[in-house]
């Protein structure tokens, strides 16, 4: 695997990028950081920050026209942007030590002229200096400061250009007029600031803006001599430092790679249901007091997308953003070892693949998608970790060999259409899908096709095995006329839509709902809709259960956040059971009414957990809702008993289940034992035969109270 590979999933994410009022700003001022260490009056910090961004903080306060304020989120809402200059003011105000940082460099041995000591040439002068460069600063007027010399506040100014100069070593040399760059030649770099008007020494024509090089390599040219505005002249000071290193070490000019990208600085996010707040008001003229400061900076959003992470369970549990997760599946793909030292392991298994990430992301960044690239590369590389998937796997081969069954309505040998109930449905309830067939074929030319759609091989990365299961139902369509397949399961369609999107698909609950002599039975008086995370994008198959439960009398309420996984998928069950149960519980939470559910899946989670609920085909079959959750064994029996019926009523043939050695052994397990077998992913026939194997092999143990114990190790 090469990096990009991986960070392509990941590369449109903008968590941790500037901010929109900070991808404003001249200076790239990290205004969300700012913010948060005004808001908690942590005057130092935050002076620092500001003071290394801009250089000078007192005149940046005073003159900046703040851009940022245009690119303000909380505008959003309909309230004034903050008061970004005033905070400033007030951080310089409430320092109580805004001397500047000494830093024990080396002294360089280059020497740079700069011309000018206006904003510009200030700025550069004062970013050499502090790199321990040896700086001459020419000026024509008897002192700094240039155009600002003559501003009413330049006291102001002029104190704050000799706090920030008072722990370098620059030499001033003032009433100095250079005519001609002759005049400076000995010197290794020279920077022209003259300033509005001022002289370019015939340099102009072979300015370039991007480096602020000129045609005689050595020389370099800003501020307002080139038509730069104030702010963007003090601004450019670091980045002319820079690119003098860069100029010292290799001859060459560049524009620093540091600076930021300007030309969209359109990153909003939402801010649904964020409480207005309006400008805190100044009590005196004077500026904030510490409380205004604070109380003003506290209305900033603190703009950074950490959309998927606010949705998803995963992320927020490994606090691990899409950037470094792209970096990590990756860096996992590296390891050689066969005793695999992976960090991601947890992480990669621990996804649901449900693609909620994805829809919420303004830039539809998938980290799903990235996980099951993971998946894949692990299964390829043989790093897979087969306790997570082998129970699944073993039940996914059990659906598409035991329990499958396919045919057309008899005597025909092919079919309009065919109905896909999958392998969770019938295992459930057999009546979900005995019934829905009888309906079915009452109603249209159906044929049937029960077996699994290949959702395990999928989330264990397996592409072999899916691909195979794939071409089969495929063989199984051309064989039966190419139908339009019929579905109750929702993931079942993404299945098919990924992998054989030619096949035509409708869901039953559309059929149902366009079915107005079919009236469901009214299970709940007003109940919540979960809708399942891969039917987020499928509004005929969402809104035809709502018309469903509606015909039923049933009362029904949207939850705030839908289309989130109720924890089965991705199968990271095992890979991370706490965080499995916190995510079943945070689903049961979303809404103290029962649940409508059209999943099968959803409905095992929700009665695992005792949340109230029915699947749209227990109110449509008039079935109990509130039967207990059926054990493991009890659904691959159910599976069994829904092929039975099927080759019975259908091919009017018996079915007869393969049969074990170990069938004749009579097990007596009590309820609680059986939730710990269930939550283990153990079946009772995976007893009997472990029991059976002991006893044939005599590899079991017996312990002084003559309790007997064994173990087997079954795989796929």
């Amino acid at each position: 695997m090469k990096l990009d590979q991986s960070s392509a999933y990941v590369k449109d994410c903008f968590n941790g990028d500037p901010a929109s009022c900070s991808c404003a700003c001249p200076f790239d001022l990290d205004i969300r950081s700012f913010m948060e260490k005004v808001e908690k009056g942590r005057w130092l910090p935050s002076y620092k920050l500001l003071r290394n961004a801009v250089v000078f903080p007192a005149i940046v306060s005073a003159l900046c026209p703040q851009p940022c304020r245009n690119n303000c989120q909380r505008t959003s809402v309909g309230d004034a942007p903050l008061a970004v200059g005033d905070l400033e003011a007030a951080c310089i105000q409430y320092t109580k030590s805004n001397k500047p940082e000494v830093f024990s460099i080396p002294p360089k041995t280059q020497r740079i002229a700069i011309i000018g000591a206006g904003p510009a040439g200030l700025s550069c002068a004062l970013n050499l200096a502090q790199k321990k460069f040896n700086v001459t600063v020419y000026e024509n007027k008897p002192g700094w400061g240039g155009a600002l010399r003559n501003h009413p506040d330049f006291a102001l100014f002029d104190a704050d250009i000799a706090l920030q100069f008072s722990v370098v070593d620059v030499d001033f040399q003032y009433n100095m007029e250079i005519k001609s760059l002759d005049e400076v030649d000995s010197f290794d770099a020279v920077y022209i600031a003259t300033g509005e008007n001022g002289e370019t020494f015939g340099l102009k024509d072979g300015w370039d803006p991007g480096t602020q090089t000129t045609s005689n390599p050595k020389v370099f040219m800003g501020g307002a001599v080139c038509g730069i505005p104030l702010m963007a002249s003090i601004a450019e000071g670091p980045k002319i430092s820079r690119t003098m290193e860069t100029f010292f070490q290799t001859g060459k000019t560049a524009k620093p790679d540091t600076d930021t990208n300007k030309t969209n600085c359109a990153h909003y996010l939402r801010h649904d249901g964020a409480e207005k707040k309006p400008l805190v008001a100044m009590a005196s003229p004077d500026g904030y007091t510490e409380d205004e400061a604070k109380a003003e900076a506290s209305r900033c959003f603190k703009c950074n997308c950490e959309t998927c992470k606010e949705n998803c369970e995963m992320i927020a549990w490994f606090r691990k953003m899409p950037h470094k997760l792209g970096v990590e599946v990756f860096t996992d793909s590296q390891a050689s070892s066969t005793i695999s030292p992976r960090t991601l392991t947890r992480e990669t298994y621990s996804c649901n693949v449900c693609g909620k990430c994805k829809s919420v992301c303004p830039v539809d960044v998938d980290v799903g998608e990235l996980m099951q690239f993971s998946r894949e590369d692990r299964f390829l590389a043989g790093k897979t970790i087969p306790a997570f998937h082998d129970f699944w796997m073993r039940e996914f081969d059990f659906h598409t060999s035991d329990a499958f069954f396919a045919s057309p309505p008899k005597p025909q040998d092919t079919s309009r259409y065919a109905f896909f109930p999958g392998c969770q449905l019938g295992a459930a309830e057999p009546d979900h899908v005995l019934k829905s067939y009888e309906y079915l074929t009452g109603k249209l030319d159906a044929g049937i096709v029960v077996g699994c759609c290949g959702a395990p091989a999928y989330w264990a990365g397996d592409k072999t095995r899916l691909t195979e299961n794939v071409d089969r139902i495929n063989k199984i369509w051309d064989d039966m006329g190419r139908p339009t397949f019929i579905f109750t399961c929702a993931y079942c369609q993404n299945i098919f839509n990924l992998f054989m999107p030619e096949i035509k698909r409708v869901s039953l609950y559309e059929l149902m709902a366009a079915d107005d002599s079919l009236v469901p039975a009214r299970s709940f008086s007003d109940a919540a809709v979960f809708d399942p995370c891969t039917a987020r994008d499928d509004e005929d198959m969402q809104n035809s259960v709502r018309i469903l439960a509606k015909r039923a009398g049933v009362a029904t309420e949207e939850l705030s956040n839908p289309n989130r996984c109720c924890g089965y998928g991705g199968h990271m069950r095992l890979a991370n059971p706490v965080l499995f149960d916190q995510i079943t519980e945070h689903r049961c939470d979303a809404s103290d009414k029962p649940y409508i559910v059209y999943c099968a899946n959803c409905r095992e989670v929700f009665r695992q957990k005792d949340k109230d609920c029915a699947h749209i085909l227990d109110m449509v079959f008039d079935l109990d809702p509130n039967r207990r959750a059926p054990t493991l064994q009890s659904k691959k029996e159910n599976a069994l008993e829904v092929k039975t019926q099927l080759m019975k009523n259908i091919n009017g043939k018996d079915f007869l289940p393969a049969t074990h050695e170990w069938d004749v052994i009579n097990l007596t397990i009590d309820t609680s034992l059986q939730d710990e077998l269930d939550r283990k992913l153990i079946i009772e026939d995976d007893l009997k035969e472990a029991i059976w194997l002991a006893e044939q092999s005599g590899d079991k143990f017996i312990d002084d109270d003559g309790i007997i114990q064994c173990s087997m190790v079954k795989s796929v």
